[in-house]
């Protein structure tokens, strides 16, 4: 009979979990570790592009996430100063229709619960929190584990070890993969809220996903929760230099530091961000894709390998793209797994994914740029933006949306 194997994921965000099912349903039993003692309702709005959603569905997954998430019918992008409409792309059907999934909007938390329920379901999956990787070792057998529970250390013993653990990854930095290309402070902060559909002004609560640029700052916002909040997103370039807390999602702001920046927009862009109560900011860092993904039976996934800015909104995807090849791997090598097996599954999902996340890390940065334009620049991206039609905009879309495998 062939050994059940063994794998440590460490973190359980989106990509954790998401990685958790895929490998458990290719047989394996799974660890995931989480250093948080509780994973709660932290967070705000996520997109979900066609490439997630489409995998999402391929899990299973899709019609209990329905149940959280909405279908926005079409992306508005607006000049901020005056409210001009410089591009309306539908979604709704089309989306279904063009890229073979859905465009969804959903609440971070809810996403996390419909994983983490998926997770409980599979017996072949364990979650521990309040365990904090410190370490690990290569071994002739697989991988040994040390990880920090208040002051008791832990030993877990795996056949390989996935490193789930974010833009500061331990595990990345324990490999020696990111000495040379450290977090650098982008210069930018996202400042989200969630404001309460009575408080938002009616233009708000369209059920479309709503882009307005400005000079040196953009504004996303959508519904929420079926209508019962609008997320909003504000990005602005930010002189100050950013904290280095251990938790940059979610740093406590106020009104005040965010309102003057919007000052001078148009008067729904300005009603909106007055009706938010409460501030997070997240100040923007900026990371080179991991130069390699794996050394042995230590991999990388999510933004440990390929921290990306928000501008294309695909750090959820991308994650969730990793776990999908990280399973498909592990099942091309179901039943027959010996410790070159490992080796070349774990190779197979590096060269499957790199390239394809390495692309969409620099189309992130390259949109940051197209966002905050000012000047000349701005009314020429704008005239730009007012001349496409809606098929060319979607031809600029089809590489990212309409992914599958064999495509790369």
């Amino acid at each position: 009979m062939a050994k059940q194997l063994h794998a440590v994921i460490a973190g359980a965000g989106i990509g954790g979990l998401a990685a958790a099912i895929q490998l458990a349903r290719a047989g394996l039993r799974v660890t995931l570790l989480e250093r948080a003692p509780l994973i709660d309702d932290a967070g705000a709005g996520i997109q979900l592009a066609p490439n997630a959603s489409g995998v999402l569905r391929e899990m299973g997954l899709l019609d209990r996430i329905m149940k959280f998430a909405s279908t926005p019918e079409a992306l508005r992008i607006r000049r901020a100063r005056d409210d001009k409409e410089l591009a309306r792309l539908t979604l709704g059907p089309i989306s279904e229709f063009r890229w073979g999934a859905p465009s969804l909007v959903i609440h971070r938390a809810d996403l996390q619960r419909v994983l983490m329920e998926t997770c409980a379901g599979e017996r072949a999956i364990s979650l521990r929190t309040g365990l904090r990787v410190t370490g690990f070792a290569v071994a002739s057998g697989g991988v040994e584990i040390g990880a920090l529970q208040g002051a008791e250390i832990t030993r877990i013993d795996a056949d390989f070890l996935i490193g789930a653990d974010g833009l500061k990854s331990l595990v990345r930095e324990r490999l020696g993969l990111g000495m040379a290309d450290a977090p650098v402070w982008s210069g930018r902060t996202a400042y989200r809220a969630l404001v309460r559909a009575a408080d938002a002004p009616p233009s708000a609560l369209r059920l479309e996903t709503s882009l307005w640029l400005g000079a040196k700052a953009h504004l996303v916002h959508y519904p929420l929760r079926h209508g019962e909040f609008v997320n909003v997103v504000a990005i602005a370039e930010d002189r100050r230099p950013a904290e280095d807390a251990e938790d940059l999602w979610s740093i406590a702001s106020e009104p005040a530091e965010i309102s003057p920046v919007f000052a001078n927009w148009a008067p729904d862009a300005r009603d909106l961000v007055a009706a938010a109560r409460e501030w997070r900011r997240w100040p923007l860092f900026d990371r080179n894709p991991a130069a390699r993904w794996r050394i042995d039976r230590v991999a990388l996934l999510g933004d440990a390998a390929h921290p990306m800015l928000p501008f294309f909104a695909q750090g959820a995807a991308q994650a969730i793209e990793d776990a999908a090849a990280l399973g498909r791997a592990f099942t091309a090598q179901a039943g027959n797994i010996q410790a070159g097996d490992i080796n070349a599954a774990l190779g197979a999902y590096e060269a499957e994914r790199a390239r394809r996340a390495g692309a969409v890390v620099i189309a992130s940065r390259k949109q940051g740029a197209i966002y905050h334009m000012r000047g000349l620049l701005a009314a020429a991206r704008d005239i730009v933006m007012q001349r496409q039609s809606a098929n060319q905009m979607m031809n600029r879309l089809d590489w990212l949306y309409n992914f599958t495998p064999a495509k790369t």
